[in-house]
């Protein structure tokens, strides 16, 4: 299956949904970079990070099935890492949370609705985008996206077919254009 690694992404999500295996594990081998950042952010005595691993591939696949492929302000990447990084924090905070459980009180509890707040996350994050792409050139926006998926400064080399140090100058004028524009982004408290 030598010729999945040089397949689009959005042909290989389609072959995903229609249950190819092969697919499954070429689009995983691509996303390990950024499942491993995503995971190496969460610990627990009673998670191993091989079990929050597991996890991360399953909610690749979720991920796989419900994107909608004629998006083009959200990558794949970035929204499979946002489901990702999600489903990490109810894990480990369930596991945190057994613990705690028996001294609370449920009537003592403010319960923000899910929906809710994953729709004014998800608009944050689009507003938030649409700030990076008005101050970032078109290089430095694509350096961005996959910086925000987990890749390696090789990995984005590799990905646009760019020398390291220009894509280490991408990031670096990229930050400093962002920070230039933080007062631009919206809140997410």
């Amino acid at each position: 299956m030598e010729f999945l690694n040089q397949i689009e992404l959005s042909t290989l999500i389609l072959k995903v949904r229609e249950q190819d295996d092969a697919a499954f594990a070429e689009l995983v081998k691509r996303y390990t970079p950024m499942m491993n950042k995503v995971v190496s952010g969460f610990s627990s005595h009673r998670i191993r990070a091989d079990e929050a691993f597991s996890e991360a591939c399953v909610t690749l696949h979720r991920a796989a099935m419900s994107y909608d492929l004629s998006r083009t302000e959200v990558t794949f990447g970035l929204y499979a890492r946002i489901c990702i990084y999600r489903r990490l924090c109810d894990l480990f905070g369930k596991e945190k949370g057994d613990d705690l459980i028996t001294d609370l009180d449920v009537d003592d509890l403010a319960v923000q609705s899910g929906i809710e707040s994953g729709l004014v996350v998800k608009e944050r994050m689009q507003e938030s985008l649409a700030v990076a792409r008005t101050v970032l050139s078109e290089y430095e926006y694509q350096v961005f996206l996959l910086y925000l998926q987990g890749y390696t400064t090789a990995s984005i080399s590799e990905e646009l077919s760019k020398t390291p140090k220009s894509v280490d100058n991408a990031k670096a004028r990229m930050i400093k254009r962002l920070r230039s524009a933080s007062a631009d982004f919206p809140s997410f408290d």
